[in-house]
């Protein structure tokens, strides 16, 4: 009911233009260390510098509420500056910390009876730092300052931080009226000019049997088992312009009477065909509406995009009623109608449990800490701190070797997050043949360097992605024999020079779609390759790099059965192997984690070392997105085999898919969900942090995840620190002398 209301402001009343988010309070990040606009009624409110990587300046309030007393006897309000529309969504978010763990109440209200609450959340907070939100809907109109964010106080006694407070309403841009991308008059006509089938039995004009078209497009099609899912297609050029940064909104009527799957897409029309909506769904045999959405990336003049439809994922038919699509200007995708099925059927949680329990086996290890004074006397009642300093999983990210060295507040801001959150690099376009000169390594060694000093692992990709697209442009004049001395060049160079840098390279990359290089030299070269890897250095691992093994649901196992193919070839070539690479580029609908886990364990009876290379989820929705990044990151996590975990950049100022809700930091470095779900598992559950005493023989046993250990032992005043790796297969036992 609320995203109809939305949509119905958004899209019913176009005159009075397209709907943006507007800031409705002054001072919420306490900018400079004032609390001017803020009224407290807490016994004192102070400022403080946290420096916190989001924010710079907190205010502490301290509180004692008085016997029978009310929660909103004690508060924290800051009146808003901007008028609010009947109807409009109103959403407010603050970073708070309690160090005594108090219960606050996060609200958006009238400042006058009846006080009525907009937005309203009670929250009951931890030590550490922590985002919390609330959100609603305006009942009525409020002019300027008729409404304030409130912070109730009176639960209980103590204290609280608080910091980066924002409160916003989406209210009126500029006057735009929908402009429309498709002669959509060619469907509701059953007209099939202007179409472009591709591989289709029958395409055809069919009584529609709905009262809302007339007649529909109907399509049969025989599945190419071996082929992608766009061998089998239909395209229709737009007839409109589309402006960058402007919301495309896509409404299809459809039904398919074998339940046949399907790619709905929204995209440019020429290489390299990038997609702003691209939405994967499964069909009924029932007409039915699909709404979905996208960011356009660019400027485009009619004719440059076009709606395609993707239809090689089985055998069957579908049938096609009226369509339309509409640059819509800067609405925002959260306050459309759209219809996404994130699953096609409800997931089950039995998966859960199991996975938790693998992580407890397998990425642990048994430690003990024996504590004697100087004569060798056990010590009992020694308080041993343990904290972890490095851990042995690889959690990463790619990220461009010219922002992790740029000396700009840009830079500056984007090293800070990686430092708080990876402990891994892959450089995302640096190190691919096609991308750079030889001459051109500067950022790249400088940035080797500035993540060495901080024992980043660092991994190498790409040596050989063999498409003519992906290698330079003067490789397909050449002879197959002048072409295969110029890849063992590349490789070899390459190779030498990361030597010892590196822990390890993508040898090859999408084979198993990006292969005219093979197809022309001789598929002996491919498992030749890693040999020559190999020799060059003996000790980096070697990766074969693909997609599409786990995102069965959308895109089916055709794929998945490719690739596996191919890393069954270099077994049979001799190739030194060492991991497969799982991309991972995740959208709707998307893979059950039980089965996920499943492919993932076939994959690991290969013997070899799994990696999670490319992760990104083309999910707009925060709530969602963040779920589903706790969800996959257990998963993957919870099989032995599996070595890292890589996302494919992380910050929407640089991120190859920041339209489709990829990344997950902001462009303006707002944490989204996911990444304060990466770092609750990342940096706390699954790092170790305690405090042991102990007993009576002067030891203490207990589990660590595997890594790098402080020990810190404390007992009759004195004090002594030492590192222990805990690693798999050795022992972590220490003996510590006071």
């Amino acid at each position: 009911m609320i995203l109809s209301l939305i949509a119905c402001f958004a899209l019913c009343a176009p005159q009075q233009g397209a709907l943006v988010p507007v800031g409705l309070i002054k001072n919420g990040q306490f900018a400079e260390g004032d609390t001017a606009e803020w009224v407290s009624s807490a016994s004192s409110f102070e400022i403080l510098t946290v420096n916190q990587p989001g924010f710079k300046y907190a205010a502490r309030a301290t509180f004692t509420p008085k016997a029978g007393g009310n929660p909103w006897d004690i508060g924290l309000n800051l009146t808003s500056t901007k008028p609010i529309l009947k109807g409009s969504p109103v959403k407010i978010h603050a970073w708070i910390r309690s160090a005594n763990s108090s219960k606050v109440a996060l609200i958006f209200e009238q400042n006058s009876q009846p006080f009525t609450k907009i937005a309203l959340k009670e929250v009951d907070l931890t030590p550490q730092w922590k985002e919390y939100q609330a959100e609603g809907i305006a009942a009525q109109e409020y002019t300027a300052g008729s409404t304030q964010l409130t912070v109730y106080l009176g639960y209980n006694a103590g204290s609280i931080d608080i910091a980066n407070v924002t409160a916003e309403t989406l209210g009126i841009a500029e006057s735009k009226d929908p402009v429309p991308l498709l002669a959509h008059e060619r469907l509701s006509n059953g007209e099939l000019s202007g179409w472009g089938p591709t591989a289709l039995n029958e395409f055809k004009t069919v009584p529609a049997g709905s009262p809302k078209f007339e007649k529909a497009i109907h399509c049969e099609f025989t599945n190419r088992a071996s082929e992608n899912p766009w061998a089998i297609s239909l395209h229709a050029p737009s007839s409109g312009p589309v402006k960058q940064g402007h919301t495309i909104y896509l409404r299809a009527w459809m039904r398919s009477a074998s339940s046949s799957k399907v790619s709905l897409i929204f995209e440019r029309a020429s290489n390299p065909f990038n997609k702003p909506i691209n939405q994967v769904i499964n069909l009924v045999p029932e007409w039915k509406e699909y709404r979905v959405a996208g960011i356009s990336d660019a400027d485009y003049k009619p004719t440059e995009t076009q709606l395609t439809v993707f239809l090689n994922y089985g055998t069957g038919s579908v049938e096609i009623g009226d369509v339309l699509a509409d640059d819509i200007g800067l609405t925002p995708i959260s306050s459309l109608p759209v219809t996404v099925a994130y699953y096609a059927k409800p997931p089950s949680e039995a998966w859960r449990a199991p996975a938790l329990a693998r992580i407890e086996k397998y990425r642990k290890g048994d430690f003990s800490v024996k504590v004697t004074d100087a004569n060798g006397k056990p010590i009992k009642g020694a308080i041993v701190k343990v904290e972890q300093v490095r851990q042995e999983f690889r959690f990463g990210t790619a990220a461009p070797a010219q922002l992790i060295v740029a000396k700009t507040p840009v830079g500056e801001r984007f090293r800070a997050n990686l430092a708080r959150f990876f402990n891994t690099v892959v450089f995302e376009n640096d190190l691919k043949w096609h991308q750079i000169a030889p001459e051109d390594y500067s950022d790249v060694d400088a940035a080797i360097k500035w993540l060495a000093d901080r024992n980043f692992r660092i991994r190498g990709h790409n040596l050989v992605w063999g498409t003519y697209q992906y290698l330079p442009k003067d490789l397909k004049a050449m002879s197959n024999d002048q072409i295969v001395e110029t890849i063992h060049k590349r490789i070899t160079d390459m190779v030498t020079r990361f030597k010892g840098k590196l822990y390890l390279w993508d040898v090859v990359n999408e084979a198993a779609t990006e292969r005219e290089l093979w197809d022309r030299i001789g598929w002996d070269k491919f498992g030749q390759v890693y040999k020559w890897a190999r020799e060059a250095d003996p000790n980096v691992q070697l990766c074969y790099n693909d997609y599409d093994w786990t995102e069965e649901e959308a895109v089916g196992s055709n794929h998945r059965v490719a690739s596996t193919n191919l890393v069954k070839l270099l077994l049979k070539q001799g190739a030194p192997l060492d991991a497969i690479g799982l991309q991972s580029h995740d959208g709707p609908p998307l893979t059950p984690m039980s089965r996920v886990i499943e492919i993932t364990q076939g994959l690991a009876k290969f013997g070899k070392a799994l990696e999670v290379t490319e992760y990104d989820l083309g999910v707009q929705d925060d709530k969602f997105n963040g779920q589903y990044m706790r969800d996959f990151l257990t998963a993957m996590y919870s099989v032995p085999q599996v070595q890292s975990f890589l996302m494919w950049g992380f910050w929407e100022g640089a991120h190859w898919r920041a339209n489709e809700g990829g990344a997950m930091i902001r462009k303006n470095w707002k944490l989204r969900p996911a990444a304060l779900v990466w770092e609750d598992l990342v940096k706390h559950q699954w790092s170790t942090n305690i405090s042991l005493t102990t007993k009576s023989d002067g030891t203490v046993r207990a589990r660590a995840f595997y890594g790098l250990l402080k020990v810190t032992v404390t007992a009759h005043g004195k004090a002594k620190s030492q590192q222990v790796a805990v690693l798999p297969g050795k022992s972590g036992d220490v003996r510590m002398k006071l």
